[in-house]
């Protein structure tokens, strides 16, 4: 990465926050009081440093009996006397309840919304909002409407039931607030309600509670105002903000200050509890950098480097690495330099979600439901066959790969040696694009990792099973070779696993695949590996909510865009915003303004900050825009504080070095002496009407596949490609005609009655043969279409015969006949070459006159005017367009000379060659002029063998190399477009 060297970051320290709470504290209470107080911080992070620099300012050798410090959430759990229940517990309860309810409510619909309702429920609470006011706001909201239907909705219907389930809200409400506080259980938000309730109960019973010092909090839940509201009115709490003066000032336009100036408005607090304000932000001497990346995976690179040359320059200061985006830790903690960093501490936890585990599991869901077949009642879990694209990504998974390994060198097992390698390549082999469980665990010689991942799902109790058997086989390799990172994934998922098979064991209530992955995957959501570490140590890397109440000298933040910083817009609730607003629930815009003061108050004391974003029209963006807080710092605080400097970098890689010249432009190859003898045996063996048309086309695809006979990539083809759909109509005609070319009977009108109904049989079974050993079955999917046109198309040529002047009764010579002939051309070097020519003639009629016709099919469409090569009466150019030009019509006319000739060297009289296009069955049978290519005094043989020399000069000519086409439409789709660089 390429940046502009800093400027000397400033050298004057500044005491943090917390060392000043920590150095007030001790100067403030003498031990016997300090012991009996209680200090309430944001973030268990923060308890630790407040402890931290509590032994600190007692100073060495010296004693000291801490206060208690919690953090916030700890503490009103604490208050509340209950234990907070994890989500899925919850719905379940939820579900019972709704249950007794409406008995026809169903378990999946519910799953899609009950988290979100929970979520409401708990805002609702842990704002102390009244539930009856709230509900009866919320019923009036949707009897508006009900009113704005145009008729009543009838009692069974799904509108009935949708006004019903909100009628019924503060029921379940209450209902489930009552069976939660039976067992002493509770959301977070009925926490809350309940610690205000308790104090308040202890309050008015005359009890003495703790002195609290409330420290560092930003925006407080209206049950955590209540608190603290009530301790100040009894004298039994203080509160010590840390604000700053520019966002702190009544006339401040910035939202970070929103929160703070309504709490000291409503408080009457001094100035003191927002310690002054400080004018920090506007007086600090501070560098501030925006760093510009190309792309988001950049970010990780950029942060190590920007942390090492940190520790260059400072080696004792504190660095902080905040991540608002949490995707970002795995590219971070790779891009940490371990020579210049040795040593820091990884506060936030590895999101299960972004560990290899999870995208196996991914994949394990995508397999079973991409194959599903649910019954009616959604407990059928029937999975008749998988997808090949499915079962090939979860088999090339790297951690069944490391299993294949550990396999491999299990010598008492031979039998299951490349296993994977060969249930892939057998699918490829077989065509199988949809693959029964059965087959599988065949292919797979029903080894028990096979039968984990394939065998039908026909309960939630298999999903369970099959995940407890691929923890254990997985267990076993990563034992074997003691990768800790590895094994704790699994230990994870085990914990997952066995939590969810807890909460369902026994239900009546079964659920359906989708229902328990997203019950798995919001359990992953918030399950997180841990990162052993010293806790204060100098580096620190933090989520963006961890920064509150910390300070550190240097602060690097990524992902500085919109819609990362701050959050997007969203309204993640079932109660409408208008009802939010009402009742002082939060909104998006309380998460703006929390989100605002985060960010502000992190860097009040960094005297050198680094703010990474992703430049517009970087791809993996969810949006090109700066944040709008860079925007802030540049046009509001930057113009205020006149020692604060302000840069904008850009990041930038080393640029490669250059490609070679043979790529820089044409692929070339030369005709050596090796060249042409191959292209000597090529001309000799034989040389069909496709591959003399292939080279003109492009000699390079002509030498990948005559001459080096480079195979393309084996894969599963899902429906009869443009070949197979030309040969299964092919085949249906030939069937058709066969019995009238054995016999030597003429077609008549007569006959075709018969061979229409015969049509949809011989068409069927040439699919069938077109697919044999094939699992894409040819009357299912696309290929059922495309067996509906191969019909249609056969019938309509069929229906056509007797309307065509002169084409019945028709004698049919031969069908599939094979054609050749050898021209021997003489070279320049004195010698002669014998070039074979060869190919297939779809159908040899013959004429009244003995003369014999050969008759090409065409799946594709053809038009008469493509074949009039002679067009402009040029027989010169025409023979040059012959000759060069590899264009469709050329291409065509070409086929049908090369045809004629040989039928005629073979003795046999030829009237014509001609294409039948069955996308153009109107035009009837379409031939090519060919009086251009004789001139005076020769015959028909004598002129094309002519022109055959020329061809067969031209491809050994040395001073012609073999070089890709300058036409990209014929590389669009050439198997070989990767080698050339196409």
């Amino acid at each position: 990465m390429l940046l502009t060297p800093p400027a000397p970051a400033p050298t004057v320290a500044t005491t943090s926050f917390l060392a000043q709470v920590a150095q007030d504290l001790t100067t403030r209470f003498v031990p016997e009081d300090l012991s009996e107080l209680v200090v309430v911080v944001p973030t268990r992070r923060a308890v630790v440093y407040l402890k931290n620099e509590l032994a600190l300012a007692t100073g060495a050798g010296e004693a000291l009996w801490s206060p208690r410090v919690a953090a916030m959430e700890d503490y009103m759990v604490e208050l509340a006397g209950v234990q907070v229940e994890e989500p899925i517990t919850l719905q379940l309860l939820l579900f019972d309840i709704l249950r007794d309810i409406d008995p026809s409510l169903d378990f999946d619909r519910f799953v899609g919304w009950s988290a979100l309702l929970l979520q409401d429920f708990s805002s609702l609470d842990q704002n102390l909002a009244e539930p009856a006011k709230v509900f009866e706001y919320l019923s009036q909201a949707k009897a508006l409407e009900r009113w704005e239907l145009a008729e009543a909705p009838a009692p069974q219907s799904m509108t009935a039931s949708y006004f019903k389930f909100w009628d019924d809200l503060e029921k379940v409400y209450h209902a489930l607030r009552k069976r939660m506080l039976a067992q002493h259980i509770a959301y977070p938000g009925l926490a809350y309600r309940r610690a205000v309730e308790k104090v308040t109960a202890r309050l008015k019973q005359g009890e003495e509670l703790p002195y609290h010092l409330f420290v560092g909090l930003g925006y407080l839940s209206r049950a955590e105002e209540r608190l603290i509201q009530l301790l100040l009115k009894e004298r039994r709490a203080e509160v010590r903000f840390d604000g700053d003066a520019f966002y702190m000032d009544n006339d401040s336009p910035n939202r970070a200050g929103q929160h703070l100036r309504r709490y000291r408005q409503r408080w009457e607090l001094s100035n003191e509890a927002f310690g002054g304000p400080a004018n920090l932000l506007r007086g600090l001497e501070r560098e501030v950098r925006f760093v510009g990346v190309a792309n988001a995976s950049m970010q990780g690179k950029v942060a190590g480097q920007l942390l090492a040359e940190a520790r260059q320059r400072h080696p004792t200061g504190t660095v902080a690495i905040v991540l608002p985006d949490e995707t970002l830790l795995l590219p971070v903690l790779h891009g940490l330099p371990p020579a210049a960093v040795p040593d820091y501490n990884v506060t936030m936890g590895l999101s299960f979600q972004s560990t290899p585990l999870f995208n196996l599991v991914d994949l394990l869901f995508e397999v079973h439901l991409t194959g599903i077949r649910e019954g009616a009642d959604g407990r059928d879990y029937g999975v008749p066959r998988y997808h090949h694209l499915a079962v090939t990504k979860l088999l090339g998974h790297p951690f069944l790969r490391r299993f294949q390994l550990w396999q491999n060198r299990q010598e008492h097992e031979p039998q299951y040696h490349h296993l994977l390698d060969h249930v892939c390549r057998e699918i490829v082999r077989r065509n199988a694009v949809l693959l029964p469980a059965a087959e599988l665990e065949e292919l797979g010689r029903h080894h028990p990792l096979i039968e984990a991942l394939f065998k039908t799902w026909d309960t939630c109790d298999d999903i369970i099973a099959a995940c407890y058997t691929l923890i254990n086989l997985l267990k076993q390799v990563y034992q074997d070779q003691h990768s800790a990172i590895e094994a704790e994934y699994l230990y994870l998922f085990f914990t997952l696993v066995k939590r969810l098979d807890s909460v369902f064991d026994c239900r009546e209530q079964r659920l359906s695949v989708r229902s328990f992955r997203r019950f798995l995957y919001d359990q992953m959501t918030r399950t997180r590996l841990p990162f052993s570490g010293e806790p204060i140590a100098d580096i620190q890397v933090m989520g963006l909510l961890e920064t509150r109440a910390l300070d550190f000298d240097h602060v690097i933040i990524l992902s500085c865009n919109e819609n990362v910083l701050p959050a997007p817009k969203r309204h993640g609730s079932l109660f409408p915003y208008d009802l939010l607003n009402q009742f002082h629930l939060p909104t998006y815009a309380d998460h703006e303004a929390a989100t605002a003061y985060t960010f502000w108050r992190l860097l009040q004391r960094a005297r050198h900050v680094d703010l990474i974003h992703v430049l517009p029209g970087a791809e993996g963006t969810r949006t090109g825009e700066r944040s709008r807080f860079l925007l802030q710092l540049e046009h509001d605080l930057a113009p205020q504080n006149p020692n604060l400097t302000l840069l904008n970098l850009t990041a930038a890689t080393q640029e490669a070095e250059a490609l070679t010249d043979a790529f820089e432009g044409d692929l070339v190859l030369e005709k050596d002496a090796e060249m042409l003898a191959a292209l000597r045996i090529r001309l000799e063996n034989g040389l069909s009407p496709s591959a003399l048309n292939e080279y003109l086309k492009c000699s390079l695809k002509f030498y990948f596949n005559r001459l080096a006979k480079f195979s393309e990539n084996d894969e599963v083809e899902e429906k009869l490609g443009a070949d197979g759909f030309g040969t299964a109509v092919h085949k249906a005609l030939e069937m058709l005609l066969l019995p009238f070319a054995e016999d030597s009977r003429e077609l008549t009108a007569q006959d075709i009655p018969g061979l229409l109904l015969r049509v949809p049989k011989e068409v069927a079974e040439a699919l069938w043969q077109a697919e044999e050993e094939h699992h894409a079955r040819p009357d299912e999917g696309l290929n059922h279409v495309l067996g509906q046109v191969a019909e249609q198309l056969v019938r309509r040529y069929l229906e056509s015969l007797p309307e065509q002047p002169g084409l019945l009764p028709l004698r049919i010579k031969g069908l599939e006949t094979k054609l050749h002939a050898t021209v021997f051309v003489p070279l320049a070097d004195g010698t002669t070459l014998p070039v074979r020519l060869i190919g297939t003639a779809d159908r040899l009629d013959e004429l009244p006159d003995g003369r014999l016709r050969v008759v090409d099919y065409k799946t594709g469409l053809v038009r008469a005017a493509e074949l009039r090569l002679n067009a402009k009466n040029d027989p010169a150019a025409a023979r040059e367009k012959l000759l060069l030009d590899g264009d469709s019509g050329p291409e065509k006319v070409r086929q049908l000379w090369l045809y004629r000739y040989m039928l005629e060297s073979q003795g046999r009289p030829a009237a014509d060659a001609a294409i039948l296009s069955l996308r153009s069955i109107p035009e009837g049978l379409l031939t090519a002029d060919m009086a251009f290519i004789t001139e005076e005094n020769q015959s028909f043989i004598e002129a094309s063998e002519a022109l055959i020399g020329e061809f067969a000069r031209r491809i050994l000519d040395p001073a012609e190399p073999i070089r890709k086409t300058d036409d990209l439409r014929r590389c669009e789709y050439c198997p070989y477009r990767g080698i050339c660089a196409r």
